[in-house]
């Protein structure tokens, strides 16, 4: 990778210096992520010359991101802080805490072109101005595993997905006729409620998702969603659909372990689902209603980005706006994206990446990145940036477990809990109203 990128770096660092100033990134990588960030860090290091940046790890993403907070108020934050994408909206209505990064950006370089990055991830990390906040780095969304052996068993075309949840209906017969669950899901409040939203154009709360402000409710309980959950519930009882819980250890345990026969998970996670699988996986795109559109929109993403801190001199930023250059290179990004199945951050990477061939044998790379450069932007499908949302996320989980438990409707469960995440709304936007940079249109 050394050798690849020096001639582009030499066009970042104009100039050298005996000794190198340190840059501090607080994050939450661990393992192989952490090894591959922890490789793309130390080339950077290598080449600058003038700066070094360092690696340290702060716990998980919310750790990380309240230990980044706290340190701002001691006086001793670090350089970079690694912010988790539930937390988006929370960072930008604390402006004394960052440095914008289209900001940062044009100070140390001619040329700052926000339109380089892909929509889905500019967008949601910028205002309602487009002023662009922080770098995307990490973002991820779903895809479709499937065990081919079990498609196999079950009559069913091996090469041939479900495209609509209607054939996963169909298929989901077939495959507990041969002995298999039907299908399972990651993360269920994303997975099964935001993605419905987003992939069918349907609003998940008002004011563009919360994007376009914090007077955003949520209104999901509409018709559409009630009847995708009522199909759930029903599906879990004749074993198509088996609820694993809300996390991702259990779901992706049923699915290595051959007892579902499909999974909805990041398409980030199929080198680890290859290893922990004795069956070979096929991919595909999220499953849409055929009902409700002729076809999908757009898939939101998680993951999480680079937010700059405040407080430092200019010599320090300038070094901070090189590193951010230089992730954000093509070759960079492409080789980020190859290597952990994260999305390309910018259209470049992913148009190097398929000039490569890379996704001849990497579908399900191409399949994540397509599902969010898919048709036409709507306000349905930049995202979901709500205050407080760590909490609601998981209020609304409570409620959806609750209706399949049998405990309430599919519709009560989803009246509750917009009404109770409403609630928690209201008093987020009560608190930061007078915190909201109108300037800049959060």
């Amino acid at each position: 990778m050394k050798k690849i990128l020096y001639l582009l770096l030499l066009g970042i660092f104009p100039s050298l210096m005996a000794e190198q100033k340190e840059i501090v990134l607080w994050h939450a990588f661990e393992g192989f992520i952490y090894e591959k960030f922890a490789e793309i860090v130390d080339d950077f290091n290598h080449q600058s010359g003038a700066y070094r940046v360092k690696l340290i790890n702060k716990g998980n993403y919310k750790e990380v991101y309240e230990r980044g907070l706290a340190a701002f108020e001691d006086g001793n934050p670090p350089h970079i802080l690694q912010v988790y994408e539930v937390a988006t909206q929370s960072m930008m209505l604390k402006p004394e805490v960052f440095r914008p990064v289209d900001e940062l950006m044009r100070s140390f370089f001619k040329k700052f072109d926000p339109d380089v990055y892909i929509d889905a991830v500019r967008d949601f990390y910028s205002t309602s101005h487009n002023q662009m906040f922080s770098l995307p780095w990490n973002a991820s969304t779903g895809i479709l595993f499937y065990n081919r052996d079990a498609f196999q068993k079950a009559g069913i075309n091996p090469n041939e997905p479900p495209k609509t949840w209607e054939d996963l209906e169909a298929m989901g017969s077939k495959l507990v006729k041969a002995g298999y669950m039907g299908f399972t899901s990651a993360w269920p409040a994303a997975y099964q409620l935001e993605y419905i939203c987003s992939w069918h154009n349907l609003p998940f709360a008002t004011h563009g998702n919360g994007l376009e402000g914090l007077k955003a409710r949520l209104n999901f309980n509409k018709p559409a969603q009630t009847f995708h959950w009522n199909k759930l519930i029903h599906w879990q009882k004749e074993n198509i659909f088996q609820y694993e819980g809300r996390f991702i250890s259990e779901p992706e345990k049923a699915f290595t372990e051959g007892r579902t026969a499909i999974l909805l998970q990041g398409s980030n996670r199929f080198p680890m689902l290859k290893k922990a699988s004795a069956h070979p996986i096929g991919v595909g795109f999220i499953p849409y209603w055929s009902c409700l559109v002729d076809s999908p929109f757009r898939l939101t993403i998680g993951g999480s980005s680079l937010w700059v801190m405040a407080g430092f001199d200019e010599e320090t930023y300038r070094g901070i706006a090189q590193f951010m250059a230089y992730l954000s290179l093509p070759e960079v990004q492409a080789y980020w994206h190859q290597q952990t199945g994260y999305l390309p951050i910018t259209e470049a990477a992913y148009y190097l990446s398929k000039k490569k061939g890379f996704y001849e044998k990497n579908l399900a790379a191409e399949i994540a990145v397509l599902e969010v450069m898919n048709s036409k932007i709507t306000p349905n499908t930049k995202g979901i940036r709500l205050g407080n949302y760590t909490v609601i996320r998981e209020k609304i989980i409570d409620y959806l477990e609750r209706a399949l438990n049998g405990e309430m409707s599919a519709k009560e469960a989803l009246d509750w809990a917009v009404q109770e995440g409403n609630d928690l709304l209201e008093q987020f936007e009560k608190e930061n109203t007078a915190r909201q940079p109108k300037e800049t249109g959060v």
